[in-house]
Order: C-alpha cells, then sequence, then structure tokens
C-alpha cells in the first residue's frame, strides 16, 4: 500500500454525485434519484410497518427454498448478471421498492407485491443502481442489520444470535414468497465463509472478469461517481494523497482488485464446492442461455423461465477495450504483472 492512504467509506461529497447524476443523461441515475426521494416520503410508513416485520419474522417456516448470492468484485459484471437471473429465473429478490423499507423489508414489500412488474426487459443501470420500483437492488438497507453501515468492508464477527436472526430472516422471506431468493451485493464477497454458515441453502454464483478491466473500470467509476481518480469507490477500495505521486489511485486500484481476487480465493475454500457456480463475465456475455441453464441444474429447486429465455434472450456485447491514458496503462499493466510474477514465485 502507498503511505497515506486512509480508507474512504460511502460517498464523499453527496452534492457532488447529485450534479453528475443529473448532468450524465442517463435515465438509470433519474430513476435512482427519484428513488432516494420516495425512501424519504415513504419513512412513516416504514416505521408503521416495523411491528408487523417483527411477527412476521417469529414464524417458523417448514420448508426452506433455495438463497443465491451474486458475488465479485466492483465492475465485474454482477450486476448485469443479477438482472438477468432476476428476470429468467423464477425467483424473489430485494427491489428497488424493497429499499424504501428499511426497517420493514419483508412486510413493506408484502404489502405492495401487486405492483405492476416491467414487461420488457431493461439491463441498464448506473453503477449498479437499476430503474423502476421492482429493479434489482443490492439490498444494502436489509444486510446492513447484521454487517453495518460501512459499504465497503462488511462486519464479519457476528455472534450466534445474529448468525440465527439472519438465518431466520431468509427462511421467513422466503417462506412469505414461496420461491428461492435472489441477491448480488459486492461487499459479501468479503463475507462468504459467514453468510454460508448462517444461511446454510444459501449457494455462491461467483463472477470472474479480466482483472485489467475490472481495474480500468474502477478508475472510471471513481471520477463519475466520486468525482476524484484519487477518491476510493467499492468493496476494499482506498483513497490516496496525490501530491507525492499523481498516479497513486492506479496503484490503489490495482491493490483494490488484488485483494478482492485473493479473498474471493480464501472465502470460496472454506466453502463445499457444490455450493459455488463461478463463471467468467466475457463467458457470460458470449452465452448468457447456456449459462443460465447451468445455474438452474446445479441449484437445486431454481426453475428457468424458458420461454421468455428463448423468445428474448441474446447475447451482450461486451467492452475489452482499454481505453486509459498511456501512462496510467503502463502503470496499471507493471502493477498487475509484477503481482502475477510475485504470485508465481510464492507458489513455487
Amino acid at each position: 500500500m502507498n503511505s497515506g492512504i486512509v480508507p474512504s467509506r460511502n460517498f464523499t461529497n453527496p452534492i457532488g454525485l447529485l450534479l453528475r447524476m443529473l448532468t450524465s443523461g442517463q435515465r438509470v441515475a433519474y430513476s435512482a434519484l427519484i428513488h432516494e426521494a420516495m425512501r424519504l416520503v415513504s419513512r412513516p410508513l416504514n416505521r408503521l410497518l416495523a411491528g408487523r416485520e417483527r411477527r412476521l419474522l417469529k414464524t417458523a417456516p417448514s420448508d426452506v427454498a433455495p438463497v443465491i448470492l451474486v458475488v465479485g468484485a466492483p465492475r465485474s459484471g454482477t450486476t448485469l448478471v443479477y438482472q438477468t437471473l432476476a428476470r429468467y429465473l423464477d425467483v424473489t429478490y430485494f427491489s428497488n421498492l424493497t429499499s424504501l423499507f428499511p426497517n420493514a423489508p419483508l412486510a413493506g414489500t408484502k404489502m405492495f407485491r401487486w405492483l405492476p412488474r416491467r414487461q420488457s426487459a431493461d439491463f441498464k443501470n448506473f453503477y449498479g443502481q437499476t430503474a423502476g420500483l421492482n429493479g434489482p437492488n443490492d439490498g444494502f438497507s436489509v444486510w446492513n442489520h447484521w454487517l453495518g453501515d460501512d459499504r465497503y468492508v462488511p462486519r464479519t464477527n457476528l455472534s450466534a444470535d445474529e448468525q440465527r436472526s439472519l438465518g431466520q430472516f431468509f427462511r421467513v422471506w422466503c417462506a412469505a414468497f414461496g420461491k428461492p431468493f435472489l441477491n448480488k451485493n459486492n461487499r459479501n464477497a468479503g463475507c462468504l465463509n459467514l453468510l454460508s454458515q448462517a444461511i446454510p441453502q444459501s449457494s455462491f454464483v461467483v463472477v470472474r472478469r479480466n482483472p485489467l478491466l475490472v481495474a480500468q473500470s474502477l478508475i472510471k467509476a471513481r471520477q463519475q461517481v466520486q468525482g476524484d481518480k484519487s477518491v476510493g469507490w467499492g468493496l476494499h477500495s482506498h483513497s490516496s494523497d496525490m501530491t507525492g505521486d499523481p498516479l497513486a489511485y492506479v496503484d490503489d486500484v490495482c491493490d483494490q482488485v488484488l485483494q478482492i481476487e485473493a479473498e474471493l480465493d480464501a472465502q470460496l475454500g472454506h466453502i463445499p464446492p457444490s455450493r459455488i457456480v463461478e463463471f467468467t463475465y466475457e463467458g457470460f456475455c458470449e452465452a448468457p442461455d447456456a449459462t443460465l441453464r447451468w445455474i438452474a441444474s446445479r441449484i437445486s429447486g431454481v426453475q428457468l423461465k424458458d420461454d421468455l429465455v428463448q423468445s428474448e434472450l441474446r447475447p451482450f456485447e461486451v467492452s475489452a477495450t482499454l481505453t486509459l491514458s498511456e501512462i496510467e496503462k503502463g502503470r496499471l499493466l507493471s502493477r498487475l504483472q509484477a503481482a502475477r510474477m510475485a504470485k508465481a514465485v510464492a507458489n513455487i
């Protein structure tokens, strides 16, 4: 790590982010702003539903449906995978509607489950934010109850009671909606072993992407979301003082990508292979149909919406072009190659 690095937490300049979203020209960004306004308006109802939520969570479901958790590095394609699975698998998931009720996600979602769903496929997103009330949501407002408010690093020291509470929530959720549950949250990549124990019916869909392209996309995210490449964004990110080294942010992003990959490998090493479905983002985009069928075959109790898949699902376009400046590209390649060589030497 570089000297002078301090952890970055969430959004350093909310007003600046608001302005960038307003001027982005992207409908998904405008939709995310509307969701934030609705969250403020829904606060009174959220408080009223909290009592109903507590009663629901005291029930004891007899059948337990699968829980499917999509994980990977930020900017590795996990949101597209999440959106695709949410549309073509017969599952329930945290939606943008769910996020309006942080104290009553189950009760609030049940109350408004009659709202019409988008009929056409929509795979656009703004750095993980999707459009529409029924758009898939990361579910931070729910996960934070157990994993803390730091969006970049999860808690991993849950008590036995907290782990039981976490497991009970997902048992009740699946029973309430009568379907398997699906969610993507990249922060969860930092506590997979914990989640596998607290939610024994969980399976993990792991998305990998070329680390060079992940690092490039993270640098762009820092600029567009944080307004400054030196300010960290995403799981295990850090911010740097660039006065001594104007390219320190490139090193930060490389360290971030390498730490996430190492942590993923370590975490997955504690989970039975039968509970893991792993593939590359590039492979998924080339053959999403085959990937969906593979997931459905690996996770018992998950059904594919086959008619919908055949009628509309097509391969996704993948960008594999490096668009960074030559000096950024050179620093990025140098750091990643050095890390590969160090890993190779360590494995001798």
